[in-house]
């Protein structure tokens, strides 16, 4: 089976769908030694880290966006006699040239457009929909999502195909207090920490979040600090969370770090006293998984696909309502907290991208026939 997977992803920062593609190809190549998957680029990128013979990376140049993805891309797959396109990046190209299988990680676009900046909303129009309803298979990570495509996009629920997402082996428990001491002192945090990941975007809902902290910390008696971990979001408004944070006068209490390597996530995670994921809307939400497979208390909000994900090993909160998500970092601190970490850890076992990928090898392997 000779696979095409567009891989532009790669040629960014590795969060999000690039992890997803990184660890899927993976797995999926020792799956199939006798398959090729055809990585397509169109420029030049950062090694990803996918050791395996049957992985070649193709760089297309000379075309710009919208044509490299819908004639360029295309074209060369044709001429590599591609069985299969897969797409982890919810685009499909215009040109058909053989069967193809897209992932939807959310359908945000389509559900909430408010949230997303004016001037980008035509990459997610209904001629794109339209292409994505085509696909032979649509491969998302939840019941929720799914539930989400069949009620806007009008998509036969028969073709998609729920595949959850998983923590990378590195997210684990980390005891040796040193270790967590000197990241401490390298960020500047302080012994007790609230921690936020993910892209800065409208519907993470961190101004809520501030204002929850800042009223957590005249409950418990000390002020609390919150480390908030991502870059602005390119399809998003700009989300203002420092300035909600110095009208309250804690200013010096939030901090906002862009970027950190995956091993100090890890620590970050091992470290915080509670990782908290307010975010109104998440097709999966990968880093409440991240955080339970470090072993570490976590409370999100009672929205979309995250009480699907959480399970019982979770505290749950109204994303809208200040003062229930105030006293769910409260609870998350205390007792409570420390009861749900063990269950965390063992639900988060669950989750594997190895079972990811052996169920997206077998939708490639359905559609092509092989």
């Amino acid at each position: 089976m000779r696979v095409g997977v567009e891989g532009r992803t790669f040629q960014g920062p590795l969060y999000g769908v690039a992890r997803f593609l990184k660890n899927v190809l993976a797995h999926m190549a020792r799956m199939g030694e006798d398959d090729l998957f055809l990585v397509y680029l169109s420029r030049e990128a950062e090694d990803p880290g996918i050791k395996a013979p049957n992985v070649m990376f193709k760089v297309l140049r000379g075309a710009p966006g919208i044509t490299w993805r819908h004639l360029r891309m295309p074209l060369e797959m044709r001429r590599d006699d591609v069985d299969v396109h897969f797409s982890p990046t919810y685009f499909v190209p215009l040109w058909r040239v053989c069967p193809e299988v897209v992932v939807v990680h959310d359908i945000s676009f389509k559900a909430h457009p408010e949230w997303f900046k004016r001037d980008r909303r035509f990459l997610f129009d209904d001629i794109f929909w339209r292409a994505v309803k085509r696909a032979d298979r649509v491969i998302t990570p939840s019941e929720f999502s799914r539930g989400e495509i069949v009620l806007h996009l009008g998509i036969d629920p028969g073709k998609i195909k729920v595949v959850p997402n998983a923590p990378e082996e590195v997210f684990r428990p980390v005891e040796d207090p040193l270790v967590l001491e000197d990241l401490r002192k390298r960020y500047g945090l302080r012994e007790r920490f609230l921690l936020t990941v993910g892209a800065i975007h409208t519907r993470r809902n961190l101004e809520r979040l501030v204002r929850a902290v800042h009223r957590a910390s005249s409950r418990v008696g000390e002020r609390l600090q919150l480390v908030v971990v991502g870059m602005p979001a390119p399809f998003s408004p700009p989300v203002n969370f420092m300035g909600e944070a110095e009208r309250l006068g804690m200013a010096g209490d939030v901090t906002h770090l862009e970027y950190v390597p995956e091993e100090d996530l890890v620590l970050l995670y091992n470290a915080c006293s509670l990782f908290v994921y307010p975010s109104l809307y998440e097709g999966f939400g990968l880093p409440v998984v991240e955080a339970m497979a470090c072993g570490t208390p976590v409370a999100c909000a009672r929205s979309s696909a995250l009480p699907e994900v959480g399970g019982d090993a979770v505290l749950y909160f109204d994303p809208l309502d200040v003062e229930d998500m105030t006293e769910a970092i409260v609870a998350g601190l205390g007792k409570s907290g420390r009861e749900l970490a063990g269950r965390a850890a063992e639900r988060a076992l669950s989750y594997s991208w190895r079972r990811t990928a052996e169920e997206i090898y077998f939708v490639l392997r359905e559609v092509t026939g092989k």
